[in-house]
């Protein structure tokens, strides 16, 4: 039997130290995040407006407020979205630019909606035109009810006009 040397039991207590601070420091990353995703926000619909209220050539702002039964104090978030008729219906997108999150607002003379903050455009649909956010106006799920626009607090693939 070979004799252990040093340099292998310093290796052996210095794995064995680094195990240790992964799993004290991991393990509560862990645990956060693992209940992050248990107390996930409930799917919930809010009325945006009635369907009489849009047009196809302007979006119409709407303020709609979701409430977060989920966390303690029962606070509500309070979202800007845009709306508007396409031929396949209602579209109700987010007023929030994806670069920097600015609150972007529809410029009836440019026929555009504009991000204040560094420029970008977007169209009456909220798909991108030019300027640095990545991405178009993200789309959030609808449902159409008896004439009135309800609208879920998740966004859904956007479909192309």
């Amino acid at each position: 039997m070979k004799p252990v040397r040093r340099r292998t039991l310093l290796q052996a207590a210095i794995a064995a130290i680094a195990g240790l601070v992964t799993l004290l420091v991991g393990g509560p990353l862990l645990a956060f995040f693992a209940d992050a995703w248990r107390r996930r926000q409930p799917r919930q619909w809010v009325k945006v407006c009635d369907l009489a209220e849009l047009n196809s050539i302007e979006p119409t702002h709407f303020r709609v407020v979701f409430k977060l039964d989920h966390l303690q104090g029962g606070l509500e978030e309070v979202r800007g979205v845009y709306a508007i008729l396409t031929d396949k219906g209602p579209l109700v997108f987010s007023n929030v630019c994806t670069h920097m999150h600015c609150s972007v607002r529809w410029l009836a003379w440019r026929q555009q909606i504009t991000c204040p903050c560094h420029g970008g455009f977007y169209d009456r649909w909220g798909q991108l035109i030019g300027g640095p956010p990545p991405f178009s106006l993200p789309v959030y799920e609808m449902q159409v009810r008896e004439g009135e626009v309800f609208i879920a607090n998740a966004y859904v693939a956007r479909n192309y006009l």
